[in-house]
């Protein structure tokens, strides 16, 4: 197959995840405010039966619409058009609470215990937009993997080089080796007990490594003695101003 084919069958590809997950995106936006609509009552009064087939559309919407998502910022990636718009900001504040606010009655209808450790005076050069859906991977799938009642701890820290390290530590099965050499591959998912309990596409992890790649990080997987710690680092990028008004707030 010559290369001019080749090129081409992809652009074809990559042109097909755009449209198609665009077009979703617009009919999506609209059942899930109609279903929210109808579950918060703000179309009348239903009853406990109606509550929970409507709860039930209401989450497969969400975990639909996050699939929609996701394969847009798949296409990006494949354009690539992945530019990353740096600008100073706080990592807790502005990155990790966003998510954890809007992921927190996933994890309380599961019971677990989610521990914040983040410096919240820590501060970086980053695109915000872009690390945020580093965190929302993160978080949400520590959420999933997670058994009932588990615990997941966030936890940032400096590391060599003036670099920024991040770990999402969940309560689950440790990784083998095997697991390891799979992860961050696209459309790629473990296949486990765990896993199939799970719906997934296989593109969150690998869209979560392109876009720590391209804050010039790194990413990987600590496996623990009762779970597995996803780790990422990137470098802060702050000149001296910035490095130093972010250690006044962490004295004041």
């Amino acid at each position: 197959v010559s290369n001019e084919k080749l090129l081409a069958a992809n652009k074809s590809y990559v042109d097909l995840i755009g449209f198609v997950a665009h077009e979703l995106k617009g009919i999506l936006a609209s059942a899930v405010m109609n279903v929210y609509s109808v579950r918060d009552g703000y179309l009348g009064m239903i009853n406990f039966k109606q509550q929970k087939a409507v709860d039930s559309i209401a989450r497969n919407l969400d975990y639909l619409t996050g699939i929609v998502q996701k394969f847009l910022n798949l296409g990006r990636i494949e354009r690539g058009d992945l530019t990353t718009h740096k600008t100073p900001i706080l990592l807790a504040k502005d990155v990790f609470d966003p998510s954890l606010d809007a992921l927190a009655s996933m994890a309380a209808r599961k019971h677990l215990v989610v521990t914040n450790n983040l410096d919240h005076a820590l501060r970086v050069q980053a695109d915000p937009d872009l690390m945020r859906i580093v965190a929302n991977n993160l978080v949400s799938n520590a959420i999933k993997y997670t058994p009932e009642g588990g615990q997941i701890v966030i936890a940032s820290s400096l590391a060599e080089g003036d670099r920024v390290r991040v770990e999402v530590y969940n309560d689950s099965a440790p990784m083998t080796e095997r697991d390891l050499e799979r992860l961050f591959k696209k459309f790629s998912r473990l296949d486990n007990d765990q896993t199939k309990q799970v719906k997934g596409t296989g593109l969150g992890l690998y869209i979560t490594r392109q876009i720590v790649e391209a804050h010039g990080g790194r990413i990987g997987v600590e496996p623990r003695a009762k779970g597995n710690a996803f780790v990422f680092q990137i470098e802060r990028g702050l000149d001296r101003d910035e490095a130093t008004g972010s250690d006044q707030e962490k004295a004041g």
